[in-house]
């Protein structure tokens, strides 16, 4: 939980909680986090809109107060609504509660707050893009503001769940905040407020930069800001919602801004690491105009990394990836999709040509920059086969990163709103449309296939080879930020289930916290569970601690020491080598594989437990060595 309390002009005080609801886990537990990853754009800009708001004017109010809540964060979560709002209720303060950037699969959890909420006696207000796509494509229709989209169908209706939203005394935001927020505080306060508010695509040219509270990223395991220094996309992929919630005519913010915040930040933290979460940086208008000024901070000797979003067109701009070096990328954000050009095409991804994936892949790879891909299964043409083959194309493509997605019709893109008035059967539980889950049949795979199709290619892509030859082609500087990704990654997938770009580490539940419409576990019940799913996941970090110690020996400190077997251990000379002059994993694991092999005949071949001691030896002065390595890490990260 995170304060800001000031003073303002009026007699009220008011009371603002900005709230990022987490969506549940299939178990119907909020998904909570020791550790977050990623912080929300979205929460960072309401709250220097709310700040900019409350100290205006135009609300009238004697004194505010600012809480910030990140409900998928341990240490921010939002755990007793009513007994959160009552600290407050002293018949001279309003309680507003404004639920931020929610997307489709947080919208449940969103509404279980906002009754909750409600209940206590706040006024609670709704916006992201669940309810701004919805609105955009059921009611109000693309083609309205699309002049090259007119065929897309629209039954212009409210969409059912918004609807009763509003009905209940909800007050929903559609579209962008900018120029709304402060209209919306102003009728609460006045006690005139609407159901139904809506923000357009405002100019960001003097709107306030994006700031996170004091203290928010001690709940996070890295402190990476974010910042969208446009917003909106000029192409039009069925899939995507962002064009029809921000549009697709760019706007942008102040370059010289952007500036000014990425040297505060290095002043402030001693360097600056971030992400643009522009949908397509690269379509910016101003971005040389940014990627100059980071040249520049960089060349006073500011410590700047970021990443960027861009398209798979983007290598033919003239100066562009070598400015995105100059100016501190260390990874593009490419959206792949599909290797099927046919497929492409159906989706509306026109801009990306297969045939100019390994050109942008290579160019980016020239200037020392990784690349992280996102790529979509479940197209209807694919098939297991297909979607595991496309898994190794992306490897001998070169592609150093990737997020997987299940093909998802998320309300709000035109995939949705075409099979909506279509008939096609969808579920209706949004909680699932995480692009983790299947929600609508698919013609080769069954729903529970492509989920295990789903972790089995995250398994295939991070592997320890494929990951060892990602950090050996990228910079050294480049290895302990890929590498965190790596672990971030395959812990999220493999080890905890969960999507990683909805993962931190360590995640947390508590039994009285499950969705309303499902029964309590008893004790005995959870606790069980809760043990089980702890006893494998000790067992899996068991093994990536292994894992990762084979991949930075290889990277970091192998010599060639590939052609070395296990039978090179005959003699001191030959052990000190292995283990202090060419360190490396492969011939004590080429051991390991044939002590195992003997199975029962180590009962009788005594002979084999005494060769495994030099190896035991070593296992010990590496796994020191590692656990070493890895405290220095995580020390330097936290310094």
């Amino acid at each position: 939980m995170k304060t800001l309390v000031a003073g303002g002009k009026g007699v009220n005080r008011l009371v603002v909680f900005l709230v990022r609801p987490t969506n549940y886990d299939d178990r119907g537990y909020p998904r909570r986090f020791w550790r977050g990853v990623l912080p929300s754009n979205s929460l960072a800009a309401m709250y220097s809109l709310t700040q900019q708001a409350l100290a205006s004017e135009v609300v009238s109010v004697a004194k505010y107060h600012i809480e910030v809540f990140d409900d998928g964060v341990w240490g921010q979560r939002v755990d007793d609504p009513i007994g959160l709002v009552r600290r407050f209720t002293d018949g001279q303060t309003k309680v507003v509660v404004g639920l931020v950037g929610v997307q489709t699969n947080q919208f449940p959890r969103a509404r279980d707050l906002a009754y909750k909420f409600r209940k206590a006696g706040a006024t609670v207000v709704i916006g992201g893009f669940h309810v701004s796509g919805s609105i955009s494509t059921m009611f109000d229709g693309i083609g309205a503001d699309d002049e090259k989209r007119k065929d897309v169908p629209c039954p212009h209706i409210m969409p059912p769940e918004v609807q009763k939203l509003m009905a209940d005394g909800i007050i929903v935001c559609h579209g962008e905040a900018e120029k709304v927020w402060v209209q919306i505080l102003s009728d609460i306060v006045a006690g005139r407020p609407q159901l139904l508010y809506r923000g357009g695509k405002p100019s960001l040219e003097n709107a306030p930069m994006p700031e996170y509270p004091n203290h928010y990223f001690d709940d996070f395991a890295t402190e990476m800001y974010t910042l969208d220094t446009n917003r909106g996309c000029p192409f039009a992929c069925n899939f995507c919602t962002i064009i029809n919630v921000q549009g697709r005519v760019q706007r942008f913010r102040d370059p010289k801004a952007i500036t000014e915040m990425v040297r505060q930040i290095c002043n402030q933290k001693g360097s600056f690491s971030g992400f643009f979460t522009d949908d397509n940086f690269a379509r910016n208008p101003l971005r040389d105009a940014i990627l100059d000024g980071l040249a520049k901070l960089r060349q006073q000797d500011y410590k700047i990394g970021f990443m960027v979003e861009a398209d798979l067109a983007s290598f033919q701009l003239p100066g562009f990836i070598p400015k995105l070096a100059a100016a501190g990328c260390s990874q593009v954000f490419l959206g792949l999709e599909s290797l099927n050009q046919a497929v492409l095409k159906d989706a509306r991804k026109h801009q990306n040509q297969v045939t100019n994936f390994p050109k942008m892949i290579d160019a980016l790879h020239q200037n020392g920059i990784g690349v992280h891909a996102a790529f979509i299964i479940g197209w209807p043409v694919e098939t297991r086969e297909s979607i595991l083959a496309s898994i190794e194309e992306l490897k001998r493509l070169g592609v150093d990163q990737t997020s997987l997605f299940i093909l998802t019709p998320l309300p709000g893109s035109e995939l949705h709103i075409r099979m909506y008035c279509t008939g096609v059967p969808m579920d209706l539980d949004f909680n699932d449309y995480d692009s983790f889950h299947l929600v609508n049949n698919h013609p080769n795979l069954s729903r529970q296939d492509l989920r295990q199709l789903m972790y089995k290619c995250f398994r295939e892509f991070y592997r320890s080879k494929q990951m060892i030859a990602a950090l050996k082609r990228l910079p050294p500087e480049r290895f302990w930020g890929m590498l965190r990704n790596y672990f971030w990654y395959r812990n999220s997938a493999l080890g905890e289930g969960t999507h990683p770009m909805m993962a931190g580490f360590w995640s947390k539940r508590r039994r009285c916290e499950r969705r309303p419409e499902l029964p309590r576990e008893s004790l005995l019940t959870f606790w069980s569970k809760e043990a089980w799913f702890r006893l494998k996941y000790i067992g899996h970090c068991f093994r990536e601690f292994y894992i990762f110690q084979h991949v930075y020996f290889e990277v970091r400190l192998q010599g060639e020491i590939g052609e070395q077997m296990a039978d090179g251990m005959t003699k001191a000379r030959s052990w000190y080598r292995h283990i202090f002059a060419r360190p490396s994993r492969q011939w004590l694991n080429e051991f390991w594989i044939r002590y195992g092999q003997q199975k029962w005949a180590l009962l009788w071949k005594p002979h084999w437990h005494i060769r495994t001691l030099p190896y035991a030896t070593a296992e010990v002065i590496y796994t020191s060595y590692w656990v070493v390595v890895l405290w220095w890490n995580l020390k330097t990260m936290a310094v």
